[in-house]
């Protein structure tokens, strides 16, 4: 019993440091960084898009409850934009940056690791977060029920994709900090099947069609992302982690609008 609560007490506390590192949410002040095994905190990400989504889906429900529907999702994206301290946005816009203005590997690694943001980068975002409102809008114009499953849906499929890409290739840029070289290791493979099983608890939620071609497009999708990574920088950075999780978030919504709508 005392070994179970061992393996238990182990996991919370890597679901911790997902949290902490890809959110912004407060974790309780016992949980102590453990370089050994900070990069195992991979296997929850999923699972904190599964907890954004909610808690974005909460507030919708609450805010519309007053406002409108137009105005209840802009403050939806703002709050999850402050739950996740736009992590992945930011990322998003320092890769387009990277690879809009650099002409080798070199150059676009240097440009990503500018902290200011350049055109290539303002202009993606703004497309970016007009294309998701626009989606969000049609979902939920449906009904709010379809919003918040897409949302879940887009979520976690989206950061399953971005683990993917993490475990294909090697992290190609290790800055003198513990979190971001413990997090580049790749999770052991029992811990990526258990992400793995968790995933398809998600996807059957939707029909057997919407699956089907749910699955070709992200899977297509990722593989693609990859080659490109792997060919232009010779692997991954965390701004191409940013990249992929949005991406991939924006294809599930497409596809999602499209089959749903």
């Amino acid at each position: 019993m005392s070994g179970l609560n061992s393996r238990l007490k182990s996991q919370v506390t890597l679901f911790f440091y997902a949290l902490s590192y890809f959110t912004r949410i407060p974790i309780p002040a016992y949980i102590t960084f453990n370089e050994k095994e900070f990069h195992k905190a991979n296997a929850y990400f999923p699972l904190v898009g599964v907890l954004i989504a909610c808690l974005m889906s909460v507030f919708f429900y609450l805010c519309h409850l007053f406002l409108s529907l137009q105005i209840s999702l802009i403050l939806m994206l703002v709050v999850s934009l402050l739950l996740t301290g736009a992590l992945h946005e930011d990322g998003f816009a320092d890769c387009c940056d990277g690879f809009g203005g650099g002409y080798n590997a070199k150059q676009r690694l240097k440009i990503m690791k500018d902290s200011q943001i350049g055109s290539y980068g303002g202009i993606a975002l703004v497309l970016l977060l007009l294309l998701k409102y626009n989606l969000l809008l049609e979902l939920a114009e449906i009904a709010p029920s379809t919003l918040c499953l897409s949302l879940v849906i887009a979520h976690t499929i989206s950061r399953y994709g971005t683990l993917c890409v993490m475990q294909s290739m090697p992290y190609v840029r290790l800055e003198q900090d513990g979190k971001v070289q413990a997090l580049s290791k790749k999770l052991p493979a029992k811990y990526f099947f258990f992400t793995s099983l968790n995933i398809l608890f998600v996807i059957f939620l939707l029909p057997v069609n919407t699956i089907l071609s749910l699955l070709l497009f992200v899977v297509v999708t990722i593989l693609l992302l990859g080659k490109w990574f792997k060919r232009s920088l010779g692997g991954y950075t965390g701004d191409c982690l940013g990249f992929s999780q949005q991406s991939l978030e924006i294809l599930i919504l497409i596809i999602l609008t499209v089959l749903l709508v």
